[in-house]
């Protein structure tokens, strides 16, 4: 990383930092997932240091390879993971961030992809070519893998070509259009997009993963932009939030259904600048946590790898709004002090809101390397709305599951849903770094959990649900995820049955490169 002093004013405080380490500092994303590597259209692209990424590698056409059965056992053999306690967690092994680009044709399909998975299965990730100080923080690289009719077409990588990665921009504070958009993809409207948490989203072209140019909805954007919209199934209105490191720090925004405009926005009043990386919503309300994981504009001034730091004198709460409402009329109540990343969904029993999140005991709190302190555990938050006050309820669902990478069927967001997908996530034995082992399916009806434990050997990362049909019942379909082998340090697809996740993987694309773990993806249909 070049450190070429820039000065910049932030807060009315004057303070040098490069750009680059002060995306470090500021760019938050959140969450672990699976591993993949890279791919490109033979074009050359500038890298973070000026230079350029090695064109794009093509594999050469060959005849598709015959389909194989998949092995009796879907249990990889545990292999000895090797650790460099001098190096990152994040920088090495199933992790560590790849140069090339590459297009990747002919793919070796293990057992019999279903026929109806007819599109494209898309996943981000911190990919920085500089080394990086946090696993959150790096450029923004895109994983796809194209399925057809029971083939798989390509797989491709593509560095997002935000106007940071690319040098379009003066220098300045992160937001806007300096973000590295590295967490998750979603789709609005026919249009696939990618966020970073910090600065706008990013189109990107399903067709090749090519950059289509930055998204801010005609400038109606804060500086920041969640990495976790959610699109109301009834409405197909879009419900997102943006944090601020300066005031105002959380506002709330509405995106029209055809994706062409911001039609609602309001400030959410609250009282500092706390990482907010997920919400919720109910088919009436929007629910907010705001947790004591806190951002110091001294410690970014310091050019500290990471600003934000474990306040528990700061408090916890969560807020309820109505869906579309003012920020002014948020309701809200002090909770247990905790963090939460990632919310499974939101629902109205009556004058009851439900909500399942993956809650782990802190995060940040310097006691680690690792991204939070305690497992991450499945919970179950109810608001009681019917008083005047709000009241609060914490049940803890699974409480010796480590887990996270929340999935339902998204066609009901909002609503109560019958079924949830976990990966799981384990500390590697080092006390350093992450692991994820498999994938559990847990019934939120009678509490049964099923599972798929797949070891160290071969390790998915977040089960994205994929319905088999428009008319499919609920979780009536499909899971996938790109899993990491570290004996051969290369990746493939998994394809699971969503209601029979024991059996393991029904089909496997094989891919001769590694898709280092990652954050989120989503499906492109068609």
């Amino acid at each position: 990383m070049g450190n070429k002093p820039k000065a910049w004013h932030l807060a009315a405080r004057e303070a040098v930092i490069d750009r680059r380490q002060a995306m470090r500092t500021f760019a938050i994303a959140a969450g672990a997932v699976t591993a993949a590597a890279c791919g490109s259209d033979g074009t050359t692209a500038p890298s973070r240091s000026g230079g350029t990424i090695p064109p794009a590698t093509t594999a050469p056409t060959t005849a598709a390879p015959p389909t194989t059965a998949l092995p009796t056992t879907t249990v990889a053999p545990e292999p000895t993971i090797a650790f460099d306690p001098n190096t990152p967690w994040w920088l090495q092994g199933g992790f560590a961030p790849v140069a090339e680009e590459v297009e990747l044709t002919d793919l070796e399909v293990v057992g019999a992809l279903p026929p109806s998975l007819t599109g494209l299965y898309a996943r981000n990730g911190s990919n920085p070519l500089e080394g990086s100080g946090h696993w959150f923080f790096g450029d923004g690289m895109a994983h796809g893998l194209r399925l057809e009719r029971g083939q798989a077409k390509w797989y491709r990588n593509r560095f997002v070509q935000t106007p940071q990665f690319t040098g379009a921009i003066p220098d300045g504070p992160p937001g806007r259009e300096a973000g590295y958009s590295n967490v998750s993809f979603f789709t609005h409207a026919g249009r696939l997009l990618s966020s970073g948490e910090v600065g706008w989203p990013m189109e990107l072209s399903p067709d090749d993963l090519s950059t289509v140019g930055v998204e801010s909805w005609g400038g109606a954007l804060g500086p920041n932009f969640t990495a976790h919209p959610k699109v109301d199934p009834a409405t197909g209105l879009m419900h997102a939030f943006g944090y601020g490191f300066v005031d105002p720090f959380l506002t709330y925004y509405v995106i029209s259904a055809d994706g062409s405009e911001v039609v609602h926005s309001t400030v959410v009043p609250v009282s500092g600048p706390t990482m907010m990386h997920d919400f919720a919503i109910t088919d009436s309300d929007v629910v907010f946590w705001e947790l004591p994981v806190v951002f110091s504009l001294d410690a970014a001034v310091a050019g500290d790898a990471l600003p934000y730091a474990w306040d528990p004198s700061y408090g916890s709460r969560l807020g309820v709004l109505p869906l579309g409402g003012d920020g002014a009329d948020t309701r809200w109540v002090e909770i247990e002090n905790g963090y939460v990343f990632h919310g499974t969904n939101a629902w109205r029993d009556g004058e009851v809101i439900h909500l399942d999140v993956n809650r782990i005991d802190s995060a940040f709190d310097g006691r680690s390397t690792n991204i939070g302190s305690g497992d991450s555990t499945l919970h179950r938050w109810s608001l009681d709305t019917s008083g005047a006050e709000l009241a609060w309820t914490d049940q803890i669902l699974l409480p010796d599951i480590a887990m996270d990478f929340p999935m339902i069927d998204r066609r009901f967001t909002g609503r109560a849903h019958t079924q949830a997908w976990y990966a799981l996530a384990e500390d590697l034995p080092t006390g350093d770094g992450l692991m994820f082992p498999g994938v559990i399916a847990y019934d939120v009806a009678s509490g049964d959990v099923t599972r798929w434990d797949s070891g160290p050997g071969l390790q998915p990362g977040e089960p994205l649900f994929v319905p088999d049909s428009d008319g499919a019942g609920e979780g009536e379909g499909w899971l996938l995820s790109f899993g990491y082998s570290p004996s051969s340090d290369s990746s493939r697809l998994l394809v699971l049955d969503a209601t029979d996740v024991a059996a393991g993987p029904v089909a496997e694309v094989t891919l001769p490169v590694r898709v280092p773990f990652g954050f989120h993806g989503t499906w492109v249909s068609g």
